[in-house]
């Protein structure tokens, strides 16, 4: 684990439980290289998510922010995050993730694509299959509720919050983030049909963890 990343994880720690995240089944997490799939509701996620797996991970993110300005570039780089482009079929950064995956490493998806504007789970899309098939990793299935009514939510998601998609919290809500039992790729064959079944299972098991 870098040192870079130890230090942004401490440093979270304070802001983790002034938040009040309470994390269940991360031994569930492997050893090795895995794909954790997590429903996507805010941008503060991928934050939250890092630090409750208590390991290294990597991330997509838009690469919009890349260029936002260069202090939050080499904040987002040190928190090991990667560009994607959106609305079209990045495969440069699909072979980015297949590359990390080789390398042994943790890799977190959103496999929604978008923030849940409701908060409530959208239907998952088929690139977490085929890189759990191609690259024969596990995927663990995470989900996280709570955040969507949070105050930090509120705050960074204030696109959502100005068309009343998120409201000013009246108390403290906790944020739950819940880790499931890995979906193990040996089963299902290369191809489209493996892809989404595999896909089918990720978004079956993520479901059955909420409350």
């Amino acid at each position: 684990m870098k040192v870079r990343w130890r230090l942004v994880r401490l440093g979270l720690y304070p802001f983790a439980k002034l938040l009040g995240v309470e994390v269940r089944g991360r031994r569930n997490l492997v050893d090795g290289p895995q794909i954790l799939a997590c429903n996507h509701v805010s941008n503060i996620d991928p934050l939250i998510v890092g630090w409750s797996s208590g390991r290294e991970v990597h991330f997509l993110a838009k690469e919009e922010l890349f260029t936002a300005n260069r202090w939050f570039e080499w904040l987002i780089r040190g928190w090991n995050a990667w560009p994607v482009r959106r609305g079209s079929g990045d495969t440069e950064a699909l072979d980015r993730c297949s590359w990390l995956l080789q390398h042994r490493q943790s890799l977190v998806l959103f496999p929604e694509g978008s923030r849940s504007r409701s908060g409530r789970m959208q239907r998952y899309r088929l690139g977490v299959g085929l890189l759990a098939v191609e690259n024969r990793v596990p995927v663990i299935p995470v989900r996280m509720q709570g955040i969507e009514r949070s105050w930090i939510s509120y705050k960074v998601d204030r696109d959502f919050a100005r068309l009343g998609l998120r409201s000013r919290p009246t108390g403290k809500t906790r944020i739950k983030v819940a880790f499931g039992r890995p979906v193990r790729p040996q089963d299902f064959r290369p191809g489209r049909k493996g892809y989404a079944e595999v896909t089918k299972e990720v978004e079956r098991c993520a479901r059955e963890l909420g409350d």
